[in-house]
């Protein structure tokens, strides 16, 4: 018996359904395979380590921060593979993670578990109210590294689609309808041009299912063709729409290859003019290469008079092999300001950039992070606390990073519980989370600075 554990590094989407096709040929693989595999979500037992990396903003450090850690806490006969985006934008520094690591693309990954056997995902393990009609993205903006690392632009077909429906629609109020990477070009690969598109889809889906409501996500501004927005104007079930507008200035959407923001504009007021109750979110990249402090207070200005219900803020990243990498750059401060000022005035969100990061410190980096996991080898958290999904291996990496904090934040609850009832509470639930190795090393860290006996007693009665 083989046991195999999935590790993901981001919880977007498109990641999740990776995580549970491979789920699914990993099971069907049993009904072919000599040797029986099963999904150990305990990764320190596991046979074989798979990790779905991140290649984007944040998510790049922190699928580094995760392999550093497994790499310190795995068996020493445990097979180690690396998958997902960094495979593509990053591999010679993944084939220098561990000598016998598999560096390998996620698509020949499946290939590896499917044995010439195929099998649908019946019941995700990972279930999500997200329906993903496509992959790919055909639009190519010049920040954005997807179209060097993905596939051809594949759009699932509608049969299918609507059978994920089916299923869904009986178990949640909402469902988004979104790509993988891009949704406004659904169709266009399997109906031809002018064939069966995103409208017709959203069309039938929308009338099909008139009691469920849908938002359609990861819009790009050229798909808000007439005939989509007549459809937004006939389904009112449709509650909110992502359109990504990243930029109002002309000279800047040009630099990024995205529309001329009169069309951008134009298309975002009819559809306000048809459905004035219409959610309308967005998102915005700041900092951009040949932004000026005008372009930013226009930016910012239009922002302002739109109202949309929610922003994403981005703060330009050079990405290496994109066109945009090889513009003047704008200085890192400057688009970090500007990044916060933004996320201030509208409370939007952010996953770019990466504080105080540059694409040429990734090995240093991560060869700081793999000193600082070995020095903390070992778990913090207890394997039920570490999971997120139910076959998905969890890991306390991210407390690890911030290892300083979760001491003082339990030492401050263990000096605060001086009633007996707040004692029990506090005993409990640090005996449930963390691991018996690790309150024994915070016992022994805080008995050498507490002095009193009473203190100390009490430490060791909730620690131990």
């Amino acid at each position: 018996m083989k046991k195999i554990s999935v590790i993901l590094c981001n919880n977007m989407h498109m990641d999740i359904e990776n995580a549970n096709k491979l789920l699914a040929k990993i099971e069907s693989s049993n009904e072919v395979s000599v040797e029986k595999r099963v999904i150990e979500t305990d990764y320190t037992k596991a046979d074989v380590i798979i990790i779905i990396t991140c290649a984007f903003g944040n998510g790049k450090l922190k699928s580094l921060s995760i392999i550093a850690d497994v790499v310190a806490n795995m068996r020493s006969d445990a097979k180690l593979v690396l998958t997902g985006c960094m495979v593509k934008t990053n591999r010679e520094l993944l084939l220098d993670v561990k000598e016998d690591a598999l560096v390998i693309d996620f698509d020949t990954l499946l290939v590896l578990y499917s044995e010439n056997k195929e099998k649908n995902i019946s019941s995700p393990s990972i279930p999500q109210n997200k329906i993903i009609i496509s992959s790919g993205c055909r639009k190519k903006c010049s920040y954005c590294v997807y179209p060097n690392i993905a596939n051809e632009y594949a759009s699932k077909p509608k049969e299918e689609i609507f059978s994920e429906v089916e299923k869904m629609q009986e178990n949640e109020t909402t469902i988004y309808i979104t790509g993988a990477q891009e949704t406004s070009d659904y169709g266009i690969d399997l109906y031809h041009k002018g064939g069966y598109n995103i409208a017709n889809l959203v069309y039938d889906i929308c009338t099909k299912y008139p009691d469920c409501n849908f938002v359609i996500g990861w819009f790009h501004p050229a798909g808000l063709t007439d005939e989509f927005i007549s459809v937004l104007e006939k389904c009112k079930n449709i509650i909110e729409i992502m359109v990504h507008i990243q930029h109002v200035s002309d000279h800047i959407l040009k630099a990024m290859n995205r529309p001329k923001f009169s069309f951008t504009d134009e298309r975002i007021t009819k559809i306000k003019k048809v459905r004035p109750d219409i959610a309308i979110s967005t998102e915005v990249i700041v900092g951009f290469p040949g932004e000026t402090e005008a372009d930013f207070l226009n930016l910012v200005k239009y922002l302002d008079t739109e109202g949309f219900d929610d922003i994403g803020v981005a703060s330009y990243e050079q990405v290496a092999n994109t066109p945009a990498a090889e513009l003047p750059q704008i200085p890192k401060l400057t688009r970090i300001e500007r990044m916060n000022f933004m996320l201030n005035r509208y409370k939007g969100s952010s996953s770019y950039p990466t504080p105080n990061f540059e694409e040429s410190d990734l090995h240093e980096h991560y060869m700081q992070l793999k000193m600082k996991m070995m020095n903390s080898k070992g778990m913090i958290l207890n394997p039920e606390a570490r999971q997120k999904y139910q076959a998905i291996a969890g890991s306390d990496t991210e407390l690890k990073c911030n290892l300083e904090n979760i001491i003082s934040s339990i030492y401050q609850a263990i000096l605060n519980a001086r009633d007996e009832l707040e004692i029990k509470r506090v005993t409990s639930e640090v005996q449930e989370l963390y691991t018996e190795e690790f309150r024994n090393k915070l016992f022994c860290i805080f008995s050498d600075a507490i002095k009193k006996p009473g203190l100390v007693k009490r430490f060791r009665r909730i620690l131990l």
